[in-house]
């Protein structure tokens, strides 16, 4: 699950930096803490779907195109994380 989080994180400061708001910015339009946004983008914390809504409202996204954001990144992510898994494993049999 922790690959969720990451690429959620990854996707909101995305955003955040494309409409060139600071955390606290989108904290405050979201009516969040600023040290919650820092834990969302650093992939230590999951939004509940308010937050997520909130923060789409302020980055004037629509919901769905956040999660597409985010299944987009986690399959660019993923095969590499593929193929780490895969390496360890041979290194630990072979």
């Amino acid at each position: 699950m922790a690959g969720l989080e990451k690429a959620f994180g990854s996707a909101l400061r995305e955003l955040r930096n494309q409409r060139a708001l600071s955390q606290e910015a989108l904290a405050f339009e979201a009516e969040l803490a600023r040290n919650y946004i820092s834990q969302l983008e650093l992939g230590s914390k999951s939004p509940s779907l308010r937050t997520i809504f909130k923060l789409c409202k302020v980055l004037d996204v629509s919901p769905s195109h956040m999660i597409d954001t985010v299944q987009h990144m986690l399959s660019v992510t993923e095969p590499t994380a593929d193929i780490a898994r895969t390496s360890n494993s041979t290194k630990k049999t072979g």
